[in-house]
């Protein structure tokens, strides 16, 4: 057969009703299909906040297991937050689950992602490396599947050899944490309670390349110490980091609606002073 006789004519090759034709025929809406799932992701990994509410499950304090739907100074923070971030916290305001839940979404969202917590002591690190396993635990099958099997071989660890990703949690000062790993996500947990900060967070915030991402946090614990200059350097727009302070009487399960029989009282310890109550 000459080589002439090999080739297909046009005209044939639009009549062709072989499966590559249909192909070829629906490559259009493929095209437009995949590039609005690449949009979608690319708008997840920016801001993983509807991810998280749709997909990770969280141990409330009156220890029911609820979807993990962010509070208001979850929202704020998630709004401001930057790439390098200090924060000076109450207590219990849902600050370390956040990062936490940012963290393990970037792990599965971006593939060959390291994300690293680390925690002021071992107990600590635990408590917050469950937070993970109960993540992982209620995830949707589908979520599962695309990450694939992890492997747990290591404590406080999670990693996805399918993707690449790695979620990790430990403690300041446990042996040389963080040594030699890349971390795209840091997140120290209670600095302020650090025994030797300005050791431990030299190796660590080197391991974070240009594009990582660093939280700091921790509530105050006096005065003079590694955390309290960090602090005061921020607030002063010295250094990298971006402060952020969130005062207890921010967080809605810290406030209520006083009682009739409160008003009363304090609306007649006022007029004992002689000043005027407005209800």
């Amino acid at each position: 057969m000459s080589l002439a006789g090999s080739v297909i004519s046009p005209t044939r090759r639009q009549t062709s009703s072989s499966p590559y034709s249909a192909a070829l025929d629906g490559a259009p809406a493929a095209r437009a299909r995949l590039a609005e799932r690449l949009e979608s992701l690319l708008r997840l990994r920016a801001d993983p906040t509807d991810w998280i509410e749709h997909n990770l499950w969280i141990r409330d304090k009156q220890r029911r297991i609820i979807p993990f739907i962010l509070n208001d100074i979850q929202r704020d923070y998630n709004q401001y937050r930057t790439s390098a971030d200090l924060i000076l916290k109450a207590r219990q305001e849902g600050i370390t689950t956040f990062v936490e839940g940012l963290w393990f979404a970037d792990c599965l969202l971006r593939p060959n992602t390291t994300s690293a917590l680390v925690a002021h002591d071992l107990e600590s690190a635990q408590k917050i490396f469950e937070i993970a396993q109960l993540f992982w635990a209620r995830l949707p099958e589908r979520e599962k599947a695309r990450a694939g099997r992890p492997n747990r071989d290591n404590k406080r660890e999670i990693a996805w050899p399918a993707i690449g990703s790695r979620f990790w949690v430990g403690a300041a000062g446990s042996g040389r944490f963080g040594h030699g790993l890349t971390i795209h996500n840091l997140h120290c947990s209670e600095v302020a309670r650090w025994t030797h900060p300005e050791e431990a967070l030299v190796g660590l915030l080197q391991a974070v390349p240009a594009g990582g991402r660093i939280v700091m946090e921790s509530t105050a614990n006096g005065v003079g110490n590694h955390f309290h200059t960090l602090w005061k350097a921020a607030r002063d727009g010295e250094g990298r980091f971006i402060p952020h302070f969130y005062t207890w009487h921010e967080h809605t399960e810290y406030r209520s609606d006083p009682t009739a029989e409160q008003v009363e009282v304090w609306s007649e310890q006022l007029r004992r002073v002689g000043m005027e109550v407005r209800v």
